[in-house]
């Protein structure tokens, strides 16, 4: 299932289309970040808001980074992936990072994304 929700998640991140992935979200979300508009701690009904919005506003701006994923590790119904990040589109160029986003399953849905940086804020080489 964690497999499934990040192969979505890659996928928003490549295409713009992020509706595959939040499909996947349980209403009440746990939605972690580490800078910028959305940073801070967000859960429940407001985790879910959260995410939704910074979808949108990738989505929207043409915003694009390519991840590799470098790392998969499962510690009970948590999933720890570690990407190496860049970016794919204008508006991304300068990003460049190392990440890892925990994702937490709960049945066949997510119920939360916490996502951690290796630079903060990300930057060229």
């Amino acid at each position: 299932m964690a497999d499934r929700a990040m192969d979505r998640f890659d996928h928003g991140w490549r295409s713009g289309d992020w509706d595959p992935f939040l499909a996947l979200l349980t209403p009440r979300f746990s939605f972690w970040f580490p800078e910028g508009q959305w940073r801070g701690r967000h859960e429940g009904e407001a985790g879910r808001r959260a995410i939704e919005e910074w979808a949108r506003f990738h989505a929207d701006n043409g915003n694009r980074v390519h991840g590799e994923r470098t790392n998969v590790n499962t510690m009970g119904d948590r999933v720890l992936y570690e990407y190496d990040s860049r970016g794919a589109s204008p508006s991304t160029a300068g990003y460049l990072n190392w990440e890892t986003i925990i994702v937490r399953v709960k049945g066949e849905r997510i119920s939360a994304l916490h996502e951690y940086w290796g630079n903060i804020p990300p930057t060229d080489a």
